[in-house]
């Protein structure tokens, strides 16, 4: 099992090690969904911090629709990211009609090298997320997780396609496993799991005290998430 924390910098890095979390996403300006965290928080992390680190690549929250400049900045960021150690990145784009960018996605797969790929909830923004998806199984040897809600602004609002994605993803070892994230807390972590029976899931505010991005990780609550999906 798996349980991501979202953290922002080096303090909640080794707050997020200390209390025993198996991969971290690395991000800058929460408040606006995650944005390229800096190359010194980056190279902070990896060379401080043992967990596997994924690195955000989105350049601004406007959309996930990129132009030249934009994807000329997050080439080198990509790049910046491996040659720091990163364990992978975090990325995702679509076309101006909301259908997933094949063309930079294709473009993201080569940059990254040996580098793990999480196509990000960017997926919940196309104009046909079961056609979004599909699209991305035929990348699925070269994307390592979808971190997705099934398409509601929660988890838990969407079970059905979350389930039918879940089983998908199993059935075929050689693709990309399902992260399930989105409102996951310490409240609804088990019923999740229970309903399921997923490998991995992405916590952002529930992990934090009082929910609250500008203070730490709350021991009590990461325990608690560990503990439901043992």
């Amino acid at each position: 099992m798996v349980l991501e924390v979202i953290v922002e910098n080096i303090r909640e890095a080794s707050q997020a090690e200390h209390f025993g979390v198996d991969r971290l996403e690395v991000v800058s300006a929460i408040s606006e969904g995650g944005l390229t965290p800096s190359y010194g928080a980056i190279k902070q992390i990896t060379e401080n911090i043992k967990v596997p680190a994924m690195v955000m690549i989105r350049p601004h929250s406007h959309s996930f629709h990129y132009d030249d400049y934009d994807i000329a900045m997050m080439q080198e960021d990509i790049l910046m990211a491996g040659e720091l150690g990163a364990h992978g990145i975090v990325f995702g784009a679509l076309t101006k009609s909301g259908e997933i960018d094949r063309d930079l996605l294709e473009n993201v797969i080569d940059w990254k090298g040996d580098m793990d790929l999480t196509f990000h909830r960017a997926i919940e923004s196309a104009q046909d997320i079961d056609k979004a998806y599909a699209v991305l199984r035929e990348y699925g040897n070269n994307i390592t997780q979808i971190l997705t809600s099934g398409g509601g602004d929660k988890a838990t609002d969407t079970l059905d396609r979350l389930k039918k994605w879940v089983a998908d993803s199993q059935a075929d070892r050689t693709s990309f496993e399902i992260l399930v994230g989105s409102g996951v807390t310490s409240d609804n972590i088990g019923l999740l799991h229970e309903a399921l029976h997923n490998t991995q899931y992405h916590v952002g505010g529930g992990a934090r005290l009082d929910g609250d991005f500008s203070k730490g990780l709350d021991a009590t609550k990461i325990k608690a998430l560990q503990e439901a999906i043992k």
